[in-house]
């Protein structure tokens, strides 16, 4: 889980920005199921929502995550680090993006990673393991030294040099030499575990159902009577199957998806086959999303939605929310980005304060990071009437005219 990520120097984020997941210590709400105790005294949330004006910095935010998880992982074809710098200042523009993540890995261990990179090369990389540093690795000029602080084989020292480019980071030289190596380095693999269970970032752009279909097709997910059972409850009460299919069309392999629809007519029920294209965007969006959240639970994963909500239902996009927020003995962790603010409402009573976070941009045009906890809620009756007042900030200044 993650305890806390700072960036500086990274898209919108111009200064030093520090995103805590660690629990309000004076919130005592749903401590069983939305707060996880991961060391002593160390108790961090399960689940955060960012609310901002458009073009505010959320979906920048979410990128940070995308990047290292690309970046740890990068193989050793890839010809940038692919960082990118907050471009509206000359200095930061030509500057390096610095990066701090501390996160408890599977085996609950905690890890702090640092990274300072530009778009050509890694500049310094370093992690520490509970609270000991492990590697070091700095370059100054064309070269670049890498310290280890454990006993190290001088053959696998070797060859994590060699495959060590200076655009890609040390985790991903390991992982791409692993066949090579004579010995396994278990605090590196823990890392690369950790981030190879972070799922695919959702976007409202991105096309989630068709990568479930494929899934589905694959045999990597499957539909279960459990599943159309709970679409009954949640409003598709008309839908008794689904099947997804591989057919071909005109020599190309295509995926179907046909679902059952059931209609009563002259008091007797009738099932009508209808395929994918005939269903609304947001049913199809909420049949994907139920098995990413499903996997999510399931594999103590870690995720980054953007706007969540798009094509779906207020009712059942809360529902969604509602169905991972109560889930207990998970270490699972979901961030998103929403326009929802209808979700503000639910505060102590489906969501927890300190997960209500802000983004803002401010004059310079880089991004600032606030919490609702920051606040005194005391007096206010409606904070979602007070957010669209804008008793808290992060929301868009419009004006007008006739």
């Amino acid at each position: 889980m993650i305890q806390e990520i700072t960036v500086e120097n990274f898209l919108s984020f111009k200064h030093k920005t520090t995103f805590s997941f660690e629990a309000d210590k004076d919130d005592n709400y749903a401590e069983d199921t939305q707060v996880v105790e991961v060391a002593k005294g160390v108790k961090l949330l399960r689940f955060a929502a960012l609310y901002g004006a458009n073009a505010s910095g959320k979906s920048n935010f979410l990128k940070i995550f995308f990047f290292l998880h690309d970046f740890i992982l990068r193989d050793v074809n890839s010809v940038a680090t692919g960082v990118e710098p907050f471009l509206l200042d000359d200095k930061t523009a030509k500057g390096d993006s610095k990066f701090d993540i501390i996160f408890y890995d599977n085996s609950n261990k905690k890890n702090r990673y640092f990274l300072r990179v530009n778009p050509q090369n890694v500049v310094y990389e370093k992690l520490e393991v509970a609270d000991t540093l492990f590697f070091e690795r700095k370059t100054k000029g064309d070269k670049t030294t890498i310290t280890y602080n454990f006993e190290i084989d001088q053959q696998v020292k070797n060859g994590l040099d060699w495959t060590c480019r200076k655009n890609m980071s040390l985790f991903a030289a390991y992982n791409s030499s692993t066949e090579k190596l004579t010995e396994k380095i278990i605090e590196i693999e823990n890392v690369l575990e950790y981030f190879k269970n972070f799922l695919p970032v959702i976007t409202d752009k991105k096309d989630v159902y068709t990568k479930i279909a494929n899934d589905f097709v694959s045999g990597a997910e499957n539909i279960d009577r459990q599943f159309i059972d709970d679409l009954k409850l949640d409003g598709f009460d008309n839908i008794g199957d689904i099947c997804f299919s591989l057919v071909k069309n005109d020599g190309e392999e295509k995926i179907r998806d046909e679902y059952a629809v059931e209609v009563k007519v002259d008091g007797k029920t009738r099932t009508y086959n209808l395929i994918g294209q005939q269903q609304s965007n947001g049913t199809k969006r909420f049949v994907a999303l139920y098995y990413i959240m499903k996997r999510l639970v399931k594999n103590n994963a870690f995720l980054a939605a953007d706007e969540l909500e798009t094509s779906i239902h207020p009712d059942l996009f809360e529902k969604l929310i509602y169905d991972f927020v109560t889930q207990k003995n998970s270490r699972s962790q979901l961030i998103i980005t929403t326009h929802y603010s209808g979700l503000m409402e639910t505060v102590n009573n489906l969501v927890r304060k300190d997960s209500i976070r802000f983004a803002e941009k401010i004059e310079d045009g880089s991004t600032r990071l606030f919490s609702l906890a920051d606040f005194n809620l005391t007096n206010i009756k409606s904070i979602y009437k007070a957010y669209r007042e804008g008793r808290f900030g992060a929301v868009a200044e419009i004006e007008y005219y006739n």
